[in-house]
């Protein structure tokens, strides 16, 4: 936290403390009110467009005293990221009234941190269950500790008449509870009560109204059932069944057109969810905290998994289990037996359903019952995916959601704060990231750019931000791409710079963003591992070794290129890289057919001469496409995915079934020097790979051996490299790494060879990060003389 103590000036004087961070919708004003009045300090304090503002009567030193005391105790969402303080002129302290005031906001240009929503925080849980409590069993109850914020705002500074909350109108003993400091409520935006606050109802699918005494016992009959509900939350709507009920999940998934992809899990608490996952107590704070994220947890192995259906997650070694995040959601699960699948309100390749009306045309034919209520929602955001990372126990963000975002880091030393940036990531699990006032602000999540409805929710949702913020942006950036659709839409937007960044670039500088690596610091190696990136040399990229910074970086290294025959048809079907990948270690797919029967299905002359001759089988590096010949293999997935990474997915699900990895002998890569740099071969392992299977090598065995042996080959290659390139941090990123398997053990042996490795947490290593790296290349491009290319 950036701190400029109050210069010494004669008594009688007073001082404008300016403070920037989370600092809205937080409670933080009630708690500069507070700590003023304890030090009988005359004064006041308002929300500004930059943060909050305060303006005290009083000596050098007890101003001192009042930011000591103010920053001990913060409010629990709030965050200090700057603090200033300057002498008053004599004029505006005359302007000052007696006592301190909380007075209106002051409108201006937009830089203060849009506050994330905030899970139900312990006091308001507490008044939900009191059947004394006026909102006893209110779906809506908040404070300034809890609720909602981005999903109800609509601009800066963050008041009332600045929301969704803005329909309602405060009752009488609301209001009170508004005005005075010493309640919970004191300037609480969203308060509400049944009596003048949000209401809910129920509908069926074919829209007939519902009328009963308790919604919530209706609910729990109709789950129970086997019934699918949706519900309207906080940054969307959900869609939910029993746990339990494998023909309920079945049909869910025919519904929502979802086949195989992993479903999250609700459960009603700690205690709820250690009867069927283990939880280590950094998943538990994790679980607990104010974003109530999913987490990514195992089961517990020495449980019977009843009471989870095995359809709810197929592929995974891991269950996304979360509490829930809402009034709404507690009261639910405190109706109902079991757990509930939770999964967001879309079918597959739409965005969350958000709008009331919009519900009804479109989960009304998915849902049995839907769960309204009239507060709007103004941004959709879907819930936050999180997991701990093994070596350091931190967490780290899979996808960005609810409690989450906007995600706001002050930009790293060495960075000019005065041009405003607009960078639109990728085209898959896209997110847009805004420079603007020292500081980059990620979105959330937004989905896949393909889906046409997706592309024009992301262009709404970039639009609230840009309204939100009042950002005016001077350069945009995008990926390197020609085909990406999120390139052609930055080309449509007026700026008066336009940049191009290379993926896998931007992947290596989004890590470094988050941890405030400095600009002008030292050239690091990065380790970048994907499905596809698009390549300097217009090649399909995926397993690089890159070395530099922000303004550049040098190729060192990659994994050996191979051939991905029929392009885009090979990522949807592994088994045209599993062929692919033999044919590179010259071994004849036809001479397999004892090994992999199936593969003689298919014409495997045209795919040898599709190769051969150059048609429509691009060479790419990707180190997702090893993944997904190894999976085929394997018979995960050979003939074809219906998700991305799901080949991936299930080929470390069967390596962790293996156990222990200390009595596994890796496969063994072998390092290239070519006129390219130096490639990691993996032929030798497919030759391996092929023995093993005569001499009926367990497939869980394998999985683990490959895991292993690629980690070494990638921590071998990189120290390689550190003899003629030195380094003392390396990065860790790209979407594979999110295989905590490979990414573990990788990050080990680095340690273990005492190189500081830096691995996202904040900000995700899949494309979701995209956006961050690119704003932050393209600024030190621009900070760089005569550059205007990344």
């Amino acid at each position: 936290m950036a701190f400029t103590s109050a210069n010494a000036v004669d008594l009688d004087t007073g001082y404008l403390i300016e403070i920037k961070g989370q600092v809205q919708g937080v409670g933080f004003r009630p708690h500069v009110w507070r700590t003023a009045v304890s030090l009988q300090l005359c004064g006041d304090v308002c929300n500004t467009a930059a943060g909050v503002r305060v303006r005290l009567l009083c000596s050098a030193s007890e101003c001192d005293r009042f930011v000591q005391v103010l920053l001990q105790r913060l409010p629990p969402l709030a965050r200090v990221e700057q603090l200033r303080t300057v002498a008053l002129a004599a004029d505006v302290l005359n302007a000052i009234a007696p006592g301190f005031q909380i007075t209106p906001s002051a409108i201006g240009e937009a830089e203060a941190t849009v506050p994330a929503d905030a899970a139900t925080c312990v006091e308001c849980l507490a008044e939900l269950f009191d059947p004394t409590d006026r909102r006893f069993r209110y779906p809506f109850i908040n404070c300034t500790h809890c609720g909602p914020r981005l999903g109800i705002i609509e601009g800066m500074p963050y008041d009332r008449v600045r929301t969704t909350m803005s329909a309602f109108t405060l009752c009488p003993t609301c209001a009170r509870e508004y005005a005075d400091p010493s309640r919970r409520r004191f300037h609480a935006q969203p308060n509400a009560c049944p009596d003048c606050g949000p209401r809910l109802w129920l509908e069926t699918g074919k829209g007939q109204r519902l009328e009963a005494d308790d919604p919530f016992v209706l609910l729990a009959a109709a789950l129970a059932q086997g019934q699918i509900v949706a519900i309207k939350g906080l940054g969307g709507f959900h869609l939910c069944c029993a746990a339990d009920n494998t023909s309920a999940v079945r049909r869910l998934r025919q519904r929502k057109q979802r086949p195989a992809k992993a479903l999250a899990l609700m459960f009603r608490d700690l205690a709820h969810m250690r009867t069927h996952v283990d939880l280590d107590p950094e998943e538990a704070a994790l679980l607990t905290s104010a974003a109530a994220p999913i987490v990514l947890c195992h089961p517990d192995a020495s449980r019977p998994s009843t009471g989870i259906s095995a359809e709810v997650a197929p592929d995974s070694a891991y269950l996304g289990c979360m509490l829930p995040a809402t009034p709404l959601h507690h009261l639910l699960m405190a109706a109902v037996d079991g757990p509930l699948v939770m999964t967001s309100g879309n079918r597959s390749g739409m965005p969350q359903v958000i709008d009331n009306e919009m519900a009804r045309c479109q989960l009304g034919e998915i849902a049995d019952l839907l769960v309204f209520h009239d507060r709007r929602i103004s941004h959709r955001v879907d819930d936050p995916v999180m997991r701990i990372q093994a070596n350091s126990g931190q967490a780290e963000t899979v996808r960005p959601g609810r409690g989450l975002a906007p995600l706001h880091l002050p930009l790293p030393p060495g960075f000019a704060a005065t041009t405003e940036v607009l960078a639109l990531g990728g085209d898959l699990k896209n997110t847009f990231c805004m420079v603007n006032g020292g500081q980059a602000i990620l979105s959330q999540y937004l989905g896949d750019l393909q889906s046409l409805a997706i592309h024009e929710a992301a262009i709404d949702t970039r639009q609230r931000y840009r309204q939100l913020y009042r950002h005016r942006p001077v350069l945009v950036v995008c990926d390197r791409h020609p085909g990406y659709h999120s390139t052609m839409m930055a080309q449509t937007i007026k700026a008066e710079r336009f940049l191009q960044v290379q993926h896998h670039h931007a992947h290596l500088a989004s890590c470094l963003g988050e941890y405030a690596y400095p600009l002008a610091g030292s050239a690091v190696l990065g380790i970048c591992l994907d499905g596809t990136g698009y390549g300097k040399d217009g090649g399909l990229w995926g397993g690089e070794f890159l070395y530099g910074g922000y303004t550049g970086v040098e190729r060192l290294a990659s994994l050996r290129p191979c051939a991905l025959p029929g392009s885009a048809a090979a990522v949807r079907e592994p088994w045209r890289v599993l062929v692919a990948q033999l044919l590179a270690a010259g071994v004849d797919p036809a001479s397999t057919a004892d090994i992999w029967p199936w593969l003689a299905a298919h014409s495997l002359e045209t795919i040898e001469r599709m190769i051969a001759q150059g048609v429509n089988a691009p060479l790419t590096s990707s180190a997702g496409r090893l993944f997904d010949a190894m999976a085929a293999a394997l018979e995960c997935y050979a003939e074809a995915i219906s998700y991305e990474g799901q080949a991936a997915v299930a080929l470390e699900t069967l390596a962790l079934r293996h156990g222990g990895s200390s009595e596994v002998v890796p496969y063994r890569w072998a390092l290239l020097d070519t006129a390219e740099g130096l490639q990691l071969d993996s032929r030798p392992v497919w030759r391996q790979v092929v023995s093993d299977m005569r001499a009926k090598r367990t497939p869980a065995e394998m999985a683990m051996a490959f895991h292993l042996g690629l980690a070494d080959g990638l921590a071998e290659l990189a120290l390689r490299l550190q003899q003629d390139h030195p380094y003392d941090t390396l990065v860790m990123t790209g979407g594979v790494m999110q295989n905590a398997l490979l990414a573990d053990r990788l990050e080990q042996l680095l340690n273990d060879a005492g190189i500081r490795v830096l691995r996202h947490r904040q900000v995700p290593c899949n494309d979701s990060g995209l956006s961050l790296g690119q704003a932050l290349v393209a600024l030190a491009m621009l900070q760089r003389e005569g550059g205007d290319d990344a």
